[in-house]
């Protein structure tokens, strides 16, 4: 009866989705997205003449009724499905926790200290400063294996797939092949708990993440923005801010297929990692972006089940037909994916 009730709860996730707080498509976000574009739409009819209805603006159909935006609709319930069964209990067996106990009591092994600055009586700056200091770590593990899977050709052949995207919706967040999800939900997992591990060790286990509506409150006032990152409209912060928070605007520039634009903005939250690491670019206004892969090397990902053989395909066929993709990373080959064509 227990195992027919896990399977029910998995094939519901798909439908969970919008009612739950951490996830990106959850009614609220959604919402708030809807509102911050209604400003948004007025502020543009303030500044052109340009008769347009909100619906027009929110949803035009050259987005919508896209090949590319009808793949992400298609995607998304296996997507959601292989996410419920497989990559949420991958998640549980790395837990953070797990890895944090790890940390904490090897670093207290190595020095016979269970804590070197105990704070047994915690004030709310400590859960505040616990709170910014966990998510930084979070977000670090997010950008740096981001980076990792634009710049290893192997791993690049997995994430290839959401760059080929060549109009952007909320649901181009499901466009993801199960490898590419594994390999994030890992090192996000190892980020995490290496950080709460040292933490631990460090001041002790009394301070607890702040959380908002259910989620870490960084977290949550992220996704009220987060639809943007994958839509047409352009939602930039101002420019000193964006140093310091990566904005929508700066990720749709991530997805860019010009030249200059490669290996940009790899970061999730916030733009202080691309600014540290030298790929960080901030637009001054608005930049006309023709999204997707250069030249052909999106076409054979033309429909849902080559989005999950193609990168077995490609990885196979660099495997037989010259030196395999991990040696070109073990010998130092960096050259950015981005500029490897089929």
């Amino acid at each position: 009866m227990e195992i027919m009730t896990s399977i029910l709860r998995n094939c519901l996730y798909p439908l969970k989705q919008l009612v739950v707080p951490d996830s990106q498509i959850y009614w609220l976000y959604l919402l708030s997205s809807l509102l911050i574009t209604l400003l948004l739409y007025l502020l543009h009819l303030a500044k052109t003449e340009e008769k347009k209805s909100f619906l027009e603006y929110c949803f035009p159909k050259e987005v919508y009724l896209h090949r590319s935006a009808i793949l992400d609709l298609q995607n998304y319930l296996p997507m959601a499905l292989i996410k419920s069964f497989v990559i949420v209990p991958i998640a549980t067996v790395i837990s953070a926790t797990a890895i944090a106990n790890v940390v904490s009591n090897f670093l207290s092994y190595l020095t016979g200290v269970t804590s070197l600055f105990p704070v047994t009586e915690p004030q709310f700056w400590h859960h505040v400063a616990f709170s910014i200091f966990l998510i930084l770590a979070i977000d670090f593990g997010y950008f740096y294996n981001h980076y990792l899977r634009h710049q290893s050709p192997l791993i690049w052949e997995f994430h290839k797939i959401h760059h080929t995207a060549e109009v952007l919706t909320p649901l181009t967040l499901y466009r993801h092949h199960p490898i590419d999800y594994v390999f994030q939900t890992v090192a996000v997992s190892i980020c995490s708990g290496v950080a709460i591990g040292l933490w631990t060790y460090l001041f002790g286990s009394q301070m607890q993440v702040l959380y908002l509506n259910g989620i870490p409150f960084l977290l949550f006032v992220f996704h009220l923005t987060g639809n943007f990152r994958h839509s047409h409209i352009w939602l930039a912060f101002p420019y000193w801010i964006s140093h310091i928070f990566i904005s929508p605007a700066q990720h749709y520039i991530h997805h860019a297929n010009e030249s200059k634009y490669y290996d940009k903005n790899y970061g999730k939250i916030f733009a202080i990692w691309d600014w540290m690491f030298g790929t960080l670019y901030v637009p001054k206004s608005y930049e006309d972006l023709d999204l997707g892969l250069p030249g052909d090397e999106g076409k054979p990902f033309d429909s849902v089940v080559n989005f999950y053989l193609q990168p077995f395909k490609a990885v196979f066929k660099n495997t037989k037909n010259q030196k395999p993709l991990y040696v070109s990373v073990l010998d130092g080959d960096t050259t950015s994916p981005n500029q490897i064509q089929d």
